[in-house]
């Protein structure tokens, strides 16, 4: 049980800090991308952006402070009560509003390459920015209970203080509507449907050019982002699905340090959706790749031509 224990504790640390670093690096480099003038043209990039905004924020609130708790034994949301509901509050805010964002940016994909004129308008600028806001505010409002029944709950042995929702309703309202329909099943079918829909208003256009080389590059990027969150959120609802079904059953001690393992891993794969999008949309876009490749490459010349000026000053 204590190797158990132990392996849950290193992966906490290794591998969780690893998909931290990896996974801000990706988003502020995606924040660089899509502010540059030729991907700001896609309305899409627009949904990209703010994903990629509450990516990190998640991140940090969840996947970091997870680190500290479970690698480290530290835990600052137990520290105080405010922190406690802050922090559910804001990883609730942040997961959902990043996820409604990748579901905006499938729909948005699907209406660009309609064959509708006046379904095609549904992607522009002027309904991604009221699709974003109106996704933040549900989302804001949406996890405004998190700060009335989150609380620190005394549990373990030894008793020590948990940030834990204290009320059964809430609980079962979590366990069996909120993380199975809102945030495995909605999206998981609006992923599905949205990309196949998608497909085949690409195939239709074959052998047309009226959609722009880079929505056609956006669009293969939202398709494949859309295909791996569908795939990473299976682990973590199966795992979410076990524990309320065997919520009441008896369990030795082994059988509990075998669960949690299992729980930290279906965790950090929880995290693969906020950590992913730059790398999908790295292998995904032949435009993103040379663009990257012309930067360092600048970088490299200037930083040679730096050189070449200083050391030419030194012979003077």
């Amino acid at each position: 049980m204590q190797q158990l224990a132990s392996i849950g504790r290193w992966l906490n640390i290794y591998l969780g800090s690893f998909m931290l670093i990896i996974g801000l690096l990706g988003s502020l480099i995606n924040l660089w991308l899509f502010t540059r003038h030729r991907y700001r043209k896609s309305p899409c990039s627009r949904f990209i952006l703010t994903s990629s905004i509450f990516d990190m924020l998640h991140l940090i609130v969840a996947l970091f402070l997870r680190v500290l708790a479970e690698g480290f034994d530290t835990d600052p949301a137990s520290w105080s009560t405010a922190g406690c509901r802050i922090r559910y509050y804001l990883i609730t805010f942040s997961a959902y509003t990043a996820l409604g964002c990748r579901c905006l940016a499938v729909f948005d994909r699907y209406a660009c390459t309609s064959r509708s004129i006046s379904f095609r308008q549904w992607s522009s600028f002027k309904m991604a920015y009221r699709f974003i806001a109106i996704n933040i505010l549900i989302w804001a409002c949406f996890s405004l209970p998190n700060f009335l029944f989150f609380n620190l709950v005394p549990m373990g042995t030894p008793l020590r203080l948990v940030c834990y929702i204290w009320k059964q309703e809430y609980y079962n309202y979590f366990a069996y509507f909120v993380n199975p329909v809102l945030y495995f099943a909605l999206p998981l079918v609006i992923f599905i449907l949205f990309t196949i829909l998608t497909q085949n208003n690409l195939r239709m256009m074959k052998k047309s050019n009226r959609i722009k080389r880079l929505e056609r590059q956006m669009t293969s990027m939202i398709i494949l982002q859309a295909i791996s969150n569908s795939v990473s959120s299976i682990p973590y609802g199966v795992q979410f699905a076990y524990s309320v079904i065997s919520h009441n059953a008896k369990k030795d001690a082994y059988r509990l340090a075998q669960e949690h393992l299992f729980l930290q891993i279906t965790r950090l794969s929880y995290y693969i959706n906020f950590i992913t999008a730059f790398y999908i949309y790295y292998i995904s876009s032949q435009q993103i790749r040379a663009t990257i490749k012309r930067h360092l490459k600048f970088k490299e010349v200037s930083r040679t031509k730096e050189h070449t000026s200083l050391l030419n000053l030194s012979k003077e």
